[in-house]
């Protein structure tokens, strides 16, 4: 019996003996019974690290010599290629940055079932190793094209959107959007992008509005992604100003048209709530 289900039996019980639902001997032995389970049940779960730690000792107390060289060999093959890694081909270095993060999302695959904190933390740390080792990468290789720069933090928001739709973590989801809209951003500008407000709002609001739309159309398939896409389709309404003011500072008008915004876009989704609830719920 589960250590909860026995806890609200006690409450019960002590309940009835209040209530003098049963006489107070009856009460006292499903008491003592349940009590002692409970307690035990407790001690078992404090006594479980210690034999997970006394199984692991256990297991590398038995294992054979080739195991051993096996973990050897891998431990120094690993640092092997930490000292050396600068020395590599790019395509190596690339193939061992993203064989890195594959382990370390699969083990996140593997873990997530367990337990849902180990899995996201292997799973946030693969993806950190990937933005990291992109970052090193372009460094070390001295990349300044603005197209190889562009190519790269575009496949990695791919992999982000890909990863998060298939596991369903909206979080990345999200993330690999914003830095696909952040290169869109820096794109308009390295082309020469110097329109008025009315030019940059031609550049975002269709987005806004075909994120708005892909949002309504896969709320049948999943809620998740659609709450990505409507968060995402609410971004790009603020892009406009957002893009302005830190290209050249937010004048009053501006931050006028921004908070504008910001206050029109909060009662429109209060007097629609009942639509968009109903979609992401």
């Amino acid at each position: 019996m589960e250590a909860d289900k026995r806890s609200v039996i006690v409450q019960e019980i002590q309940q009835w003996r209040k209530s003098k639902l049963l006489p107070d001997q009856y009460c006292d032995f499903l008491l003592n019974l349940y009590a002692d389970r409970e307690e035990a049940s407790t001690e078992e779960k404090k006594a479980q690290p210690r034999n997970r730690t006394a199984r692991a000792a256990r297991a590398a107390a038995s294992a054979n010599g080739w195991k051993w060289l096996l973990f050897i060999a891998l431990f120094s093959l690993f640092f092997l290629i930490v000292f050396h890694f600068n020395a590599f081909h790019p395509a190596m270095q690339i193939a061992v940055c993203l064989l890195v993060t594959g382990a370390f999302l699969t083990t996140g695959i593997v873990l997530r079932p367990r337990s849902e904190t180990a899995g996201m933390a292997w799973t946030a740390a693969g993806m950190l190793i990937l933005a990291g080792s992109t970052l090193y990468l372009l460094k070390l290789n001295e990349v300044e094209s603005w197209t190889w720069n562009a190519f790269a933090w575009s496949l990695c928001a791919l992999i982000w959107i890909v990863y998060g739709i298939w596991q369903r973590v909206p979080l990345l989801h999200l993330c690999g959007w914003i830095c696909l809209a952040l290169v869109y951003s820096i794109l308009l500008r390295k082309l020469g992008d110097v329109g008025s407000m009315w030019d940059k709002q031609l550049y975002w609001l269709p987005l806004a509005v075909l994120f708005g739309w892909s949002g309504w159309f896969v709320r049948r398939w999943s809620k998740r992604v659609c709450t990505v896409l409507l968060a995402v389709a609410a971004l790009f309404v603020l892009m406009p100003e957002a893009t302005i003011m830190l290209e050249s500072g937010g004048s009053v008008w501006l931050q006028g048209l921004f908070v504008g915004k910001l206050v029109a876009g909060g009662g429109l989704l209060f007097l629609l709530r009942k639509y968009w609830i109903e979609w992401v719920a």
